[in-house]
Protein backbone atom coordinates (compact mmCIF):
# COMPACT_ATOMS: atom_id res chain seq x y z
CA UNK A 1 0.00 0.00 0.00
CA UNK A 2 2.77 2.44 0.91
CA UNK A 3 4.78 1.62 -2.21
CA UNK A 4 1.68 2.10 -4.36
CA UNK A 5 0.86 5.47 -2.76
CA UNK A 6 4.43 6.69 -3.18
CA UNK A 7 4.37 5.59 -6.81
CA UNK A 8 1.14 7.52 -7.36
CA UNK A 9 2.90 10.54 -5.91
CA UNK A 10 5.93 9.97 -8.17
CA UNK A 11 3.76 9.72 -11.29
CA UNK A 12 1.95 12.91 -10.31
CA UNK A 13 5.23 14.70 -9.56
CA UNK A 14 6.46 13.72 -13.04
CA UNK A 15 3.41 15.59 -14.37
CA UNK A 16 4.05 18.53 -12.00
CA UNK A 17 0.83 17.79 -10.13
CA UNK A 18 0.56 18.42 -6.39
CA UNK A 19 -0.96 15.62 -4.31
CA UNK A 20 -1.95 14.92 -0.73
CA UNK A 21 -2.32 11.63 1.10
CA UNK A 22 -4.62 10.51 3.91
CA UNK A 23 -5.45 7.27 5.60
CA UNK A 24 -8.84 5.79 4.92
CA UNK A 25 -9.27 5.21 8.63
CA UNK A 26 -9.17 1.50 7.91
CA UNK A 27 -6.49 -0.25 5.87
CA UNK A 28 -6.07 1.95 2.80
CA UNK A 29 -4.59 5.23 1.68
CA UNK A 30 -6.23 7.86 -0.49
CA UNK A 31 -4.29 10.26 -2.71
CA UNK A 32 -5.98 13.55 -3.48
CA UNK A 33 -5.29 16.04 -6.23
CA UNK A 34 -6.79 19.52 -5.84
CA UNK A 35 -9.13 20.24 -8.74
CA UNK A 36 -10.44 23.64 -7.63
CA UNK A 37 -14.02 22.67 -8.59
CA UNK A 38 -13.00 23.15 -12.24
CA UNK A 39 -13.59 19.64 -13.56
CA UNK A 40 -16.50 17.22 -13.81
CA UNK A 41 -16.67 13.85 -12.09
CA UNK A 42 -16.01 12.26 -15.47
CA UNK A 43 -12.90 14.42 -16.00
CA UNK A 44 -11.61 13.49 -12.54
CA UNK A 45 -12.31 9.79 -13.07
CA UNK A 46 -10.59 9.76 -16.46
CA UNK A 47 -7.54 11.58 -15.05
CA UNK A 48 -7.39 9.15 -12.11
CA UNK A 49 -7.72 6.21 -14.52
CA UNK A 50 -4.73 7.45 -16.53
CA UNK A 51 -2.68 7.85 -13.36
CA UNK A 52 -3.49 4.37 -12.01
CA UNK A 53 -2.63 2.77 -15.34
CA UNK A 54 0.78 4.49 -15.19
CA UNK A 55 1.24 3.30 -11.60
CA UNK A 56 0.18 -0.23 -12.51
CA UNK A 57 2.79 -0.28 -15.30
CA UNK A 58 5.47 0.66 -12.76
CA UNK A 59 4.30 -1.83 -10.12
CA UNK A 60 2.66 -4.78 -11.92
CA UNK A 61 3.71 -7.26 -9.23
CA UNK A 62 2.28 -5.16 -6.41
CA UNK A 63 -0.82 -3.43 -7.79
CA UNK A 64 -3.99 -4.40 -9.58
CA UNK A 65 -6.86 -2.72 -11.38
CA UNK A 66 -9.10 -5.72 -10.65
CA UNK A 67 -11.73 -4.87 -8.03
CA UNK A 68 -12.47 -8.44 -6.84
CA UNK A 69 -10.07 -9.29 -3.96
CA UNK A 70 -10.01 -13.00 -4.86
CA UNK A 71 -9.02 -12.26 -8.46
CA UNK A 72 -6.32 -9.72 -7.60
CA UNK A 73 -4.58 -12.19 -5.28
CA UNK A 74 -3.29 -9.92 -2.50
CA UNK A 75 -2.24 -7.04 -4.71
CA UNK A 76 -3.04 -3.43 -3.83
CA UNK A 77 -6.18 -2.30 -5.64
CA UNK A 78 -5.80 1.05 -7.44
CA UNK A 79 -9.37 2.35 -7.18
CA UNK A 80 -9.97 5.15 -9.64
CA UNK A 81 -13.71 4.40 -9.56
CA UNK A 82 -14.02 6.37 -6.33
CA UNK A 83 -14.16 9.39 -8.62
CA UNK A 84 -17.78 9.10 -9.67
CA UNK A 85 -20.79 11.03 -8.51
CA UNK A 86 -22.56 9.37 -5.60
CA UNK A 87 -19.57 7.28 -4.50
CA UNK A 88 -18.83 7.57 -0.79
CA UNK A 89 -15.58 7.61 1.12
CA UNK A 90 -14.34 8.56 4.55
CA UNK A 91 -13.85 12.31 4.80
CA UNK A 92 -10.63 13.63 6.27
CA UNK A 93 -10.75 13.63 10.07
CA UNK A 94 -13.80 11.38 10.26
CA UNK A 95 -13.88 8.70 12.94
CA UNK A 96 -14.43 5.22 11.55
CA UNK A 97 -16.74 2.70 13.24
CA UNK A 98 -13.95 0.23 13.95
CA UNK A 99 -12.17 -1.02 17.08
CA UNK A 100 -9.96 1.71 18.52
CA UNK A 101 -11.92 4.47 16.70
CA UNK A 102 -9.37 5.15 13.95
CA UNK A 103 -9.60 8.49 12.15
CA UNK A 104 -9.15 9.13 8.44
CA UNK A 105 -6.01 11.22 8.81
CA UNK A 106 -4.11 13.44 6.36
CA UNK A 107 -0.42 12.59 6.24
CA UNK A 108 2.75 14.41 5.33
CA UNK A 109 4.38 12.52 2.48
CA UNK A 110 7.38 11.69 4.68
CA UNK A 111 4.97 9.81 6.99
CA UNK A 112 3.99 7.50 4.13
CA UNK A 113 6.65 4.93 4.97
CA UNK A 114 6.86 1.16 5.49
CA UNK A 115 6.06 1.34 9.22
CA UNK A 116 2.89 3.37 8.63
CA UNK A 117 -0.06 1.95 10.55
CA UNK A 118 -3.24 3.84 9.64
CA UNK A 119 -4.86 2.56 12.85
CA UNK A 120 -2.32 4.57 14.90
CA UNK A 121 -4.40 7.69 14.22
CA UNK A 122 -7.42 7.62 16.51
CA UNK A 123 -10.01 9.90 18.06
CA UNK A 124 -7.82 9.86 21.18
CA UNK A 125 -4.82 11.48 19.48
CA UNK A 126 -6.12 13.35 16.42
CA UNK A 127 -6.69 16.64 18.27
CA UNK A 128 -3.14 16.77 19.61
CA UNK A 129 -1.87 16.00 16.10
CA UNK A 130 -3.92 18.87 14.67
CA UNK A 131 -2.65 21.23 17.38
CA UNK A 132 0.93 20.20 16.63
CA UNK A 133 0.99 20.22 12.79
CA UNK A 134 -2.20 21.99 11.79
CA UNK A 135 -4.52 21.04 8.96
CA UNK A 136 -2.13 19.73 6.31
CA UNK A 137 -5.11 18.75 4.16
CA UNK A 138 -6.38 22.31 3.66
CA UNK A 139 -4.62 22.80 0.28
CA UNK A 140 -6.87 20.10 -1.22
CA UNK A 141 -9.65 22.70 -1.16
CA UNK A 142 -7.47 25.41 -2.71
CA UNK A 143 -6.76 26.27 -6.32
CA UNK A 144 -6.82 23.26 -8.55
CA UNK A 145 -4.31 21.83 -10.94
CA UNK A 146 -4.29 22.55 -14.64
CA UNK A 147 -5.33 19.09 -15.81
CA UNK A 148 -4.90 19.92 -19.48
CA UNK A 149 -1.31 21.07 -18.88
CA UNK A 150 -0.58 17.87 -16.92
CA UNK A 151 -1.95 15.78 -19.80
CA UNK A 152 0.16 17.73 -22.29
CA UNK A 153 3.25 16.99 -20.16
CA UNK A 154 2.29 13.32 -20.16
CA UNK A 155 1.86 13.32 -23.94
CA UNK A 156 5.21 15.09 -24.42
CA UNK A 157 6.92 12.60 -22.12
CA UNK A 158 5.40 9.73 -24.10
CA UNK A 159 6.72 11.19 -27.35
CA UNK A 160 10.20 11.62 -25.83
CA UNK A 161 10.14 7.99 -24.69
CA UNK A 162 9.11 6.79 -28.13
CA UNK A 163 5.42 6.33 -27.36
CA UNK A 164 6.01 3.73 -24.65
Amino acid sequence: MVEAALTVRSVLEDLEVESYCKTSGATGLHVYVPLGAMYSYDDARQFAEIIVHLVQRRLPGVTSLIRDPQRRQGKVYLDYLQNIQGQTLAAAYSVRPRPGAPVSTPLKWDEVAPKLAPTDFTMRNIMSRLEKIGDIFRPVLGPGIDMEAALRRLEARGKREGGK
